[in-house]
Order: structure tokens, then sequence, then C-alpha cells
């Protein structure tokens, strides 16, 4: 019988295809990521609608609990011109409205709104200043979409409704709308900025045309701005 004294070889990947499995994964994975990531952005549009939607449905029920009144404090907060309140979520610029409606007022009687001490809105506290509410250092409240961004308030005490802050749109019946700015964070009502002109200015058919031209382009960006926007008062795209 003979006896072989050379070691036993084991069969292994070599540099070569180690290469075409890498460049295979790494293929995979640039085709599912895209996917994955869509998959997260319409999750999270899909809770900040709920969200938008919940603030509005907890205004209103605070609204008929409480003889009409609204939960803000109308000492923190003036209305514009149209008598429309522009809250934001964060503490200290909500007019304590958060605080209303989930029952975290301070228990002094005299400035406490939620007298009933209902739960209007519900949401689990935060560790970090996402999704939900969370509570800083210095004890101030705030609330949180997906993003990491307040959500956006309109109020309205007139029975004509709240005004759509992007197309001046009036809701009647609706005295509150809550809006998201959605994945970009941006998408908030902009001031238009004048431009300094200098030099010959075209006129006639040309400054028609200079002025159309102008006016589109400003009407893309701010299309571009809003389409990511999560509102309460619209349907998703």
């Amino acid at each position: 019988m003979k006896i072989s004294l050379s070691p036993r070889s084991s069969k292994g990947f070599t540099l070569i295809e180690l290469i075409i499995v890498i460049g295979i994964l790494a293929t995979l994975a640039s085709i599912a990521y895209p996917t994955y990531m869509s998959i997260q952005t319409n999750a999270a549009r899909t809770a900040a609608k709920k969200v938008c939607t919940d603030i509005v449905s907890a205004v209103e029920s605070f609204k008929q609990d409480n003889n009409g009144m609204l939960p803000y404090n109308t000492e923190m907060v003036e209305p514009d011109d149209k008598d429309q309140m522009h809250l934001t979520t964060l503490g200290g610029e909500d007019a304590d409205m958060i605080k209303v409606l989930t029952n975290r007022e301070s228990d002094d009687a005299e400035r406490r709104l939620n007298s009933t001490r209902d739960i209007y809105l519900r949401s689990d506290e935060q560790e970090q200043p996402r999704e939900g509410l969370y509570v800083d250092a210095s004890g101030e409240l705030s609330f949180y979409d997906p993003w990491g961004k307040p959500y956006y308030i309109v109020l309205c005490e007139e029975d004509e409704g709240a005004i759509d802050p992007f197309t001046s749109r009036r809701y009647r019946g609706k005295n509150c709308l809550v809006y998201s700015t959605g994945p970009d964070q941006e998408g908030k009502p902009a001031a238009p900025t004048p431009t300094k002109h200098t030099g010959k200015q075209p006129k006639g058919k040309k400054a028609r045309q200079a002025a159309a031209e102008a006016a589109a382009e400003a009407a893309e960006l701010a299309e571009e701005a809003l389409e990511d926007n999560v509102y309460s008062w619209k349907n998703q795209k």
C-alpha cells in the first residue's frame, strides 16, 4: 500500500473569483439601495401624513369640548393681516399648543387651558429630537416629524376657515391646517426677493417675454420646493 506524504490540497476561492463575487454583491446592493430608500421615504411620508391629520383632529376635538376655543396661548402669538396664526411645533413657538393637546401644561390653574386634562394628541416621547415628542434639557416640549423638523400649523379663529399658505385657498369649516416640509426639509412659503436691475432694460415685446420667463422660472422653483411637502389638507401624490 502506497502512503502519500504530500499534504492534501483544499479547494478555495481564487483572487479572481473573490473579486467577481464582490463585484456581483456591489451591483446587487446598488440596485437594491434606491428601492430600499424609496420604501423608507414613503413610510416616513405616510407617518407624517398621519400626524398632520392627528393634530388637526386633536384641535377640532379640543374646540368641540371647550365651547369653540382653540388650544393655544393667545398672549404668545399674533395673528397676521388675514387673522391667521402661524405656529411650529417647536417648544416656545407653538404657543403651548402641544402641551395643551398632550395634557402636559403646568398645574397653574390660571394658565391651564386643558381644564379637563384630556389627552387629545398621543405620541411617545423620544430620546432624540425626531419623529415624536421630545423634551430638551430646559424642559421645553417639541414635536418633530420623521426628518427631525417641526410641523407647521395654521390656525384661524374665524368661521371663514384657515388659508393654505402656499395657494391662498381658504378651507371653509377648517380652523386648523398642518404640514411637514418633507424629506428635503424645505418648502416653506418664501417671500419674493427684489432684484436690482442695472443697465438698459428691455421694452415692449422683449420685456413681456422676459417677465414671462422669470415668472415661469419662479413657479418651477416653487413647485420643486413644495413637491415633497406633506399636508393635512391634501392627498399625497
